[in-house]
């Protein structure tokens, strides 16, 4: 499940929605105009033609997972999409074996715009359910409702896609652990490859954030979504997928080669509003502004705020936090194959302490999380830094 360090990973933002969703805050504007997502689209294809310009007989490795998210990427004309893909194959050398996703939302998809995506190429989706229940779906400020999530499965099923990732969410206002357990027997009867299940985390200036303070909304309390997340868990892997990643299960075979690339530090580069890579040691990040972003661009300057480059301490640091996001654990054999050292030696105190509170375990060249440091995994993570 490594991956290979002289490999990419490319990101897309797509910003736009047909409504934002009460609890996003992520950079997406909802119902936009034509001219604002051309205006967009332009200056996001003169963004990736300008690195390839600045980084032109440079060695760039070979792409072999690229990724449109968003806001809703399904939301806008699919030629868009086309055009950048087109230009991605264009200016940068793509793998045969390439993974190429693209985030829908039911309620945006149609049969036709299915088949369309296949044909340029992707071999992924990852389809935003949140909830089965259309009470959830409503509280949340979705647009969609069940049945439009059964029509679109349809349709991808329809347009040849064997690869589909769905989204679920937990720790609703007023959703039960019979609910999330109600929501993954309901997604079983599609059998998709791989589930992404998160709770629902409140931040600040979103509408939900406001209804909470306002105490229109009650949230479930950490211990009742606790025991949601660990009835994912036990549901999931009666069901034959693997936790392979803290909010990520997959049939074997079908993790999330382009999100790896996040916990494994494989170089990635994020193209578009708000996006972030990591390449050549270094961490960005575009500005979240639409307008100063477009307008960056158009007068032929770098969207991007870079980070200093990081030292070898802060890398095997990020490393180490990232990596115990896996499961799996991460291998000291690895660490020292990158890094010429051993991280039981570098992190000794630290490993210890959190094997003595029972939140890791150290199987051989192997450290991973226990169930216990899962309950208390930001704890865990902040411990190397």
């Amino acid at each position: 499940m490594n991956n290979d360090l002289n490999s990419l990973g490319i990101y897309c933002h797509v910003p736009f929605c047909v409504k934002k969703c009460d609890y996003c805050d992520f950079p997406s504007f909802g119902n936009p105009d034509d001219s604002a997502v051309k205006r967009y689209f332009k200056a996001l294809q003169e963004e990736i033609k300008v690195f390839s310009k600045n980084n032109s007989g440079k060695a760039i490795p070979v792409a072999d997972t690229i990724y449109f998210g968003g806001g809703t990427p399904s939301a806008v004309n699919p030629e868009y999409i086309r055009q950048t893909l087109e230009l991605l194959r264009k200016v940068f050398s793509v793998s045969a074996a390439v993974e190429q996703t693209i985030e829908i939302n039911p309620g945006t998809l149609t049969l036709e715009k299915a088949k369309r995506y296949r044909d340029m190429g992707f071999n992924r989706v990852s389809l935003g359910l949140q909830a089965w229940q259309d009470v959830l779906l409503k509280s949340l400020g979705r647009i969609h409702r069940q049945q439009d999530f059964i029509d679109s499965m349809g349709y991808l099923k329809a347009a040849g896609f064997k690869n589909i990732s769905v989204d679920v969410m937990y720790g609703l206002p007023g959703q039960r652990v019979e609910d999330v357990i109600e929501t993954l027997a309901a997604l079983m009867e599609f059998s998709p490859t791989h589930l992404s299940c998160y709770s629902l985390i409140l931040e600040e200036g979103t509408p939900m954030t406001r209804r909470e303070a306002q105490g229109e909304i009650t949230l479930p309390s950490e211990d009742e979504e606790r025991l949601m997340h660990w009835a994912v868990d036990g549901y999931l892997k009666t069901q034959g997928y693997e936790h392979y990643e803290i909010s990520s299960y997959a049939r074997p075979g079908y993790e999330s080669r382009h999100n790896l690339k996040y916990w494994e530090m494989v170089p990635y580069l994020g193209f578009g509003l708000g996006a972030h890579g990591f390449f050549n040691g270094t961490r960005y990040g575009n500005t979240p502004d639409l307008n100063e972003y477009c307008s960056v661009i158009e007068r032929k300057q770098n969207p991007g705020v870079y980070e200093p480059a990081l030292t070898e301490d802060q890398i095997m640091s990020d490393w180490m936090l990232l990596g115990l996001r896996k499961l799996g654990g991460i291998d000291d054999q690895v660490f020292q194959k990158r890094f010429g050292k051993s991280f039981i030696k570098v992190y000794a105190k630290t490993i210890d302490g959190l094997i003595n509170e029972g939140l890791l375990v150290r199987e051989g060249s192997i450290l991973r999380l226990t169930d216990h440091g899962q309950n208390f995994g930001n704890q865990v993570f902040m411990a190397f830094l």
